[in-house]
C-alpha cells in the first residue's frame, strides 16, 4: 500500500512538473481581396492586374498555410472554400462578424481561427490585414496589419513572415 501512494505521488509531481499540452488549432481561410482601386477602361490592363492580384492572393494564402503548418504548437486546419463560402455572408462579412468567425472555426474545431484580408486602396501599395477570433469567446483577439509595398515577390513574403512571428508571440500554444 505504501508503494502504491509513493508511486501515485511520484507520477502526479512528475506530471505536474511536466504537464502535456496540446497543441493550439487555429483555423485558416483563404484571404479576401478587397480592391478600392479605379476601375480602368483598358480590358488589357485590367486582366493583368486581376491576375497579378490573383497571384498575389494565391501566394499569400500559401505562406501563411505553410508557416502555420510548420510552426510548433499550433496546429493548423485549412478550413475549405465550401465552407467559408457558406458562412460568408458578403465580402467583408466574416472579417467584421468575431461571433461568424468563432462559429466557422468552431465548426471546423479550432480555438483560433483567422480571417485575412489584402486590402488594395490604390495600385501603388496594399494592406495585409489578418483578425484572430477566439472560438470560445467570440471576440476579436488581435488584428495585425502588413503594408505591402513594391515588387510582390519580396514584399508579400516579408508581410507574411512578420504577421506569422506575430501570432507565434501573441496567442498563446
Amino acid at each position: 500500500m505504501k508503494n502504491i501512494t509513493l508511486t501515485s505521488l511520484l507520477l502526479s509531481l512528475f506530471f505536474v512538473s511536466n504537464p502535456i499540452w496540446a497543441n493550439t488549432t487555429i483555423a485558416v481561410t483563404n484571404f479576401e481581396l478587397l480592391n478600392l482601386t479605379l476601375k480602368l477602361t483598358d480590358p488589357k490592363k485590367v486582366t493583368e492586374i486581376d491576375a497579378q492580384d490573383q497571384q498575389n492572393m494565391s501566394m499569400i494564402n500559401e505562406l501563411l498555410q505553410s508557416g502555420l503548418s510548420h510552426m510548433d504548437g499550433f496546429t493548423m486546419i485549412k478550413v475549405s472554400e465550401n465552407d467559408r463560402v457558406d458562412a460568408d455572408k458578403a465580402i467583408g462579412f466574416l472579417f467584421d462578424c468575431a461571433r461568424c468567425s468563432a462559429d466557422l472555426g468552431r465548426n471546423n474545431n479550432a480555438d483560433y481561427i483567422i480571417i485575412g484580408r489584402l486590402h488594395k486602396p490604390t495600385y501603388l501599395f496594399s494592406y495585409l490585414i489578418a483578425r484572430i477570433f477566439d472560438t470560445k469567446t467570440n471576440k476579436l483577439v488581435k488584428e495585425y496589419r502588413s503594408e505591402v509595398k513594391g515588387m510582390p515577390s519580396k514584399s508579400i513574403p516579408g508581410a507574411v513572415g512578420n504577421l506569422l512571428h506575430k501570432i507565434n508571440k501573441d496567442i498563446p500554444h
